[in-house]
C-alpha cells in the first residue's frame, strides 16, 4: 500500500508542528471510512465527537429533529459553543450522498503518495477534517483564545437541512463564520437559493384502445411546459463578483401506469435556482402564474403546483425554503483569510459566487454571521464516481484556518 509522501509545512500543520501531516491523514482516512450518507450519520458523529475529545476539546451533542441524528459542537476556547459570542465558527456537514457508482467507496488508499479517495472526501469532510485539526492544533498550541473558536459539525446538508436548521434554532453568536464546502482555493461570496417544485396535472385514465374516453394528463402538461421553458428571470448585478440570474431546470416528469392506458395523473418536478433578492414564495408564484397562463388557453386544465422534492418530508424545510445570500465583496473576513494564505506563501484568494446552494444561508440569512465559503478539494468531483483530494491541500486550509484563528481570537 502507498504512503502519504508530504511536502508542506506550516507553522502549526507539519512535521514537527503542533500537528503532524500524518496525523491529518490518518483522521481523514478514519471520518472518510465511516459511512455516513445522510439518514445514518450516528456512527461518524460519536466518531468526531471521539477524536475531539480525546484531544481535549470540548464537546456537546445537539440532536435534530430525527432519532439518532445530530450535530457536534467543538469548541476551544470556552465550556460550550453558546458560552459566550464565539470569535470563529466553522461549519461543515458529515452526510454524504449515497455510494451510487463509486467503486470501494470507503477505501481510503493513499494513490501516487499525494492523493486520497473515497464517497464525501471531497463534499465536504475534507474541509470539516481541516478545521478540526486546525482546533486541535490550536489546543495544542497552549495558546489562550480570548474569543472561542467553534467547529459546528452538522447533518442532513445533502437532503432537508435538519442539522443547519437545528444549529440556527440555538441562536449561536459568532463575529464570523466560514463554510468548508470544496472551493479548489478560491473563496465564494455567497450561493444561489434552490426551490425544488412539483406540479400535478390531472387527467383521466382509459383504456389505450378507447383514448377519447380518458383525459391524457401528458398533452395537458404541454402548455405548462412550454410556458416553463420559455420563463426568463431578472438580472442582478454583484458588482465585483459578476452578474447572475436565476434557472429553472425542469427535471424529471411521471405519469401514466401503462404502455397501453391513457395517463389520468402527470407529475412534473423542477430545481428552481433563486439570486439576491428573490426567494422560493416569489419562485412558486410564478410557476403559478404559468399554470394560470395555460389555464386560460386550456380552460378544463386541472393542474397545481408546490414546493416538494422527493426526497423531502419534513414540512419545516418546505416552509422555510432554501434561499440565496451574498457578502459584501469587501468582507473583512476575506482579508483575514487572504492574510492566512499569502502567510504560508500563497497567492491572494481568488473572489467567486456559488452557482449552487450550500448551508451558508442559515448561517447568514437566519444567524446573521458574516460568512464566507472556503474549502479543500473540486467541487466539480463532488457526488461523482471519483472523489479524491489532495492531502497537502487539505492540509494547507487547516493552517489557513489556525492563522484565521490567530487573527479572530487572540
Amino acid at each position: 500500500m502507498e504512503e502519504y509522501q508530504a511536502k508542506f509545512c506550516g507553522e502549526h500543520i507539519g512535521r514537527g508542528k503542533y500537528l503532524d501531516n500524518q496525523e491529518l491523514c490518518n483522521i481523514l482516512s478514519q471520518v472518510v471510512s465511516c459511512s455516513s450518507v445522510f439518514g445514518n450519520e450516528g456512527d461518524c458523529g460519536r466518531l468526531l465527537e471521539k477524536i475531539a475529545s480525546e484531544n481535549g476539546l470540548k464537546t456537546e451533542i445537539v440532536k435534530t429533529s430525527a432519532d439518532d441524528r445530530f450535530n457536534v459542537m467543538i469548541t476551544l476556547g470556552a465550556e460550550s459553543f453558546l458560552e459566550k459570542k464565539n470569535g470563529f465558527l466553522i461549519h461543515g456537514h458529515y452526510d454524504t450522498v449515497p455510494v451510487l457508482d463509486m467503486p470501494d467507496p470507503f477505501n481510503t488508499a493513499i494513490v501516487d503518495h499525494t492523493r486520497m479517495c473515497g464517497r464525501g472526501i471531497v463534499d465536504q469532510k475534507s474541509g470539516l477534517v481541516a478545521a478540526l485539526c486546525a482546533a486541535i492544533a490550536m489546543k495544542r498550541s497552549g495558546k489562550v483564545l480570548k474569543k472561542p473558536l467553534c467547529i459546528a459539525c452538522v447533518i442532513d446538508e445533502e437532503s432537508e437541512h435538519r442539522g443547519s436548521y437545528a444549529l440556527a434554532q440555538t441562536g449561536v453568536k459568532a463575529e464570523w463564520g466560514m463554510v468548508t464546502e470544496p472551493t479548489n482555493g478560491h473563496c465564494e461570496f455567497g450561493c444561489k437559493g434552490t426551490t425544488p417544485i412539483m406540479i400535478t396535472v390531472k387527467g383521466r385514465t382509459a383504456h389505450a384502445s378507447n383514448p377519447w374516453v380518458g383525459v391524457n394528463a401528458i398533452e395537458k402538461s404541454l402548455p405548462i411546459l412550454e410556458g416553463l421553458f420559455g420563463m426568463k428571470f431578472a438580472e442582478v448585478d454583484l458588482k465585483e463578483l459578476g452578474v447572475y440570474r436565476g434557472t429553472l431546470c425542469v427535471s424529471e416528469m411521471n405519469a401514466g401506469t401503462a404502455y397501453n392506458n391513457v395517463p389520468g395523473e402527470a407529475v412534473i418536478w423542477m430545481d428552481r435556482r433563486t439570486v439576491p433578492g428573490e426567494n422560493s414564495k416569489l419562485a412558486l408564484q410564478q410557476v403559478n402564474d404559468v399554470i394560470e397562463a395555460a389555464k386560460k388557453k386550456v380552460p378544463d386544465l386541472q393542474a397545481s403546483a408546490k414546493i416538494a422534492r422527493p426526497d423531502w418530508h419534513w414540512p419545516a424545510i418546505m416552509e422555510r425554503g432554501l434561499n440565496p445570500t451574498c457578502m459584501s465583496a469587501d468582507c473583512e473576513l476575506y482579508n483575514i483569510l487572504n492574510r492566512a494564505v499569502m502567510k504560508m506563501g500563497d497567492p491572494a484568494v481568488e473572489k467567486r459566487y456559488c452557482n449552487g446552494y450550500n448551508d451558508m444561508d442559515f448561517l447568514v440569512n437566519d444567524l446573521g454571521i458574516p460568512t464566507l465559503v472556503y474549502g479543500s478539494g473540486d467541487g466539480s468531483m463532488s457526488h461523482t464516481a471519483h472523489e479524491e483530494v489532495e492531502i497537502d491541500k487539505v492540509c494547507k486550509v487547516a493552517e489557513a484556518f489556525c492563522n484565521m484563528t490567530e487573527e479572530i481570537c487572540l
